[in-house]
């Protein structure tokens, strides 16, 4: 009967960390002697103050490497502190990292946490450096507060639908500056005509007068839905005078990516900020990728392989890269659409055997590896010349 060996130990002395919302569990494991490990535990609170006595305890028990779980923004402090003094802090996906299901507490959480980093059984997610961190946190910002347009421009929208105004059918957008004059005096308290309604609308407008007419000819709007369209209108404004702020300082932060901004917009279907916001997800180092394959499976674009008994199931791409993934997609379709027909002919063919999806998400994988092979030639070019 062939023996079992012990798993390889690759770090002597680690760190696992549980960590919640009010405390953390640390558990330092030091293997110096491989035959009795020896485990010290100790929990802290999640204040500064103590935090800053855990990287000292650390330090004093000769621990430069800590492994911890990405429970949701709890980790970010404790990475804050840890980041300057120790040799890797490795932040993992706790699906990688779960303990056994009725044998769970704190500390075993966190001995079980240092036992598979110390046998180099963890994998490490990607945290990029400091200033990409602060240009991914504008990035998503923006994002957020684009969103929140949409939602009110549909609330607006919606609020018309409700009152059987057509200005969508007869202007070329809700928000263009004669549809907005209309929606003033409709939702305004003092009476108004048709001359008045015409009055609003623009002489490049298309539509036809009696078409204008009869798509404001609508249920009037009481005095809630005033209100309510008064709000969506102001809140609005608002929003798209923040998204112009967060445009300056993203600008102002992403100066100096100018170099991978401009190879990257080399690439069809990339504008600047779509440019911004992929150097904000993944930074301008691709060390930590080592292949363009590496890097869209991490961005969520490659199926997975789930496969028993040679039966093949569902293989669908994974949920993750929530940010990254719809700046590649809306990259792709540009892609598809612009001057240069090299994906258009490469979508078009995918297309008639696979299905437009599968075809479009083709094109966001080539917009990625584009990206390392262009990020690559300048770091190449650059060494050369500034060696």
């Amino acid at each position: 009967m062939a023996k079992v060996k012990p798993m390889d130990v690759t770090l002597p002395i680690a760190c696992g960390v549980d960590v919640h919302k009010r405390f953390i569990v640390a558990v330092v494991c030091d293997a110096s002697d491989p035959l009795h490990p020896a485990y010290f535990k100790k929990r802290f609170s999640t204040f500064t103050n103590d935090l800053i006595r855990f990287d000292h305890w650390l330090l004093e028990h000769g621990c430069r490497h800590v492994c911890m779980e990405s429970t949701g923004k709890y980790w970010i402090p404790v990475f804050n502190v840890l980041e300057s003094d120790m040799e890797e802090v490795r932040i993992v996906n706790p699906k990688w990292v779960k303990a056994v299901r009725d044998e769970k507490d704190d500390d075993k959480d966190a001995m079980w946490i240092v036992n598979k980093y110390r046998h180099g059984e963890t994998k490490k997610s990607f945290i990029p450096d400091w200033t990409i961190r602060k240009l991914r946190e504008l990035t998503r910002l923006r994002i957020k507060y684009v969103q929140q347009c949409t939602q009110e421009k549909n609330r607006l929208i919606n609020s018309l639908t409700c009152r059987n105004y057509k200005l969508d059918m007869v202007f070329s957008s809700v928000f263009s500056k004669s549809a907005q004059k209309i929606i003033d005096l409709l939702i305004g308290e003092d009476p108004y005509t048709k001359e008045d309604i015409l009055c609003c609308v623009d002489s490049r407008c298309r539509a036809s007068q009696e078409d204008i007419l009869e798509a404001c000819n609508g249920f009037e709007f009481d005095a809630v839905e005033k209100k309510i369209i008064a709000h969506t209108r102001q809140h609005l404004q608002f929003l798209e005078e923040q998204i112009r702020t967060l445009d300056e300082e993203i600008d102002m932060l992403a100066a100096q990516y100018k170099k991978e901004i401009d190879l990257l917009m080399s690439v069809p279907g990339i504008g600047r900020m779509s440019a911004i916001k992929i150097i904000a997800e993944i930074g301008n180092n691709m060390d930590p990728f080592y292949t363009a394959d590496k890097l869209t499976r991490w961005a969520g674009l490659v199926p997975g392989r789930n496969e028993s008994a040679g039966k093949k199931n569902s293989r669908h791409i994974t949920k993750g890269g929530k940010y990254l993934k719809p700046v590649l997609v809306e990259c792709a379709w540009a892609a598809i659409k612009a001057q240069n027909p090299y994906y258009r002919y490469k979508f078009n063919g995918i297309a008639g055997r696979q299905g437009k999806k599968r075809a479009h998400h083709r094109d966001c994988q080539e917009n990625t590896c584009q990206y390392l092979v262009n990020v690559e030639r300048w770091r190449r070019m650059a060494s050369k010349r500034y060696g």
